[in-house]
């Protein structure tokens, strides 16, 4: 991963943030309900897992400071309990009661809230200031938002693609997403993949499966991905 400073990660996170929000308040009522790539989750499951996973920000930083070292965002993403089965579905059934219990404008209004809070709460700390994440990992809040960035730039893809419009991936969110993802290499895998930047997204996270030639050529390149849940 590439270095990133918090005003670069602040800008990108607004950007994504805003974006998805003026997406999905011109999203029909018929479009809420339409499933996603992410089963069992529908447009509005996956857009309520994606304003909690936002709102994480605040919890955290309503608590006292970890003990270090921190992780990196890319050391965030790793193979253990946090991608096991027990935890993913936790994870979906907590998005689907969350997304059950409002309507869908009030949803879309609890996530500007809380992206807004979070650019505000953020942007009183310092970027190097540890906090503890829910898996238990001291981070840097810095290092930490960018890895919201992601969670905002991957699912806004995913409702992009359900409810089959051109997704709304900012050049912000973009350049932090490749930077996590590939640094400076990914130019280069999306030349080999032919793709743009939400394309790169979609292979890195699986949601489009990389061909047998696909993955002998980013081999070639020294190109690895980090584990990634869906």
């Amino acid at each position: 991963m590439i270095d990133t400073d918090a005003a670069e990660v602040a800008t990108a996170f607004r950007a994504e943030a805003a974006a998805l929000s003026a997406a999905m308040r011109a999203v029909p009522s018929a479009g809420w309900d339409r499933p996603t790539c992410c089963p069992p989750w529908t447009v509005r499951d996956e857009f309520a897992h994606t304003a909690v996973a936002v709102s994480r920000t605040l919890e955290m930083l309503a608590l006292p400071a970890p003990p270090g070292p921190p992780v990196t965002a890319a050391g965030y993403f790793v193979a253990d309990r946090r991608f096991d089965q027990a935890v993913d579905a936790a994870r979906v059934d907590s998005a689907q009661q969350f997304a059950a219990g409002q309507s869908n404008n009030e949803l879309v209004d609890w996530f500007d809230r809380q992206w807004r809070a979070v650019v505000t709460a953020a942007g009183g700390v310092p970027g190097d200031r540890l906090v503890t994440t829910r898996h238990g990992d001291p981070m840097r809040l810095t290092d930490f938002q960018v890895t919201r960035v992601f969670e905002l730039a991957v699912h806004g893809i995913d409702l992009a693609d359900a409810l089959g419009a051109p997704p709304w991936l900012t050049p912000e969110a973009a350049d932090i997403v490749d930077g996590l993802l590939l640094g400076s290499r990914a130019p280069q895998a999306r030349q080999v993949l032919g793709t743009d930047s939400a394309g790169l997204i979609r292979y890195a996270t699986g949601r489009t499966p990389l061909t047998a030639t696909d993955r002998d050529n980013l081999d070639q390149l020294g190109i690895t991905w980090l584990t990634l849940s869906p």
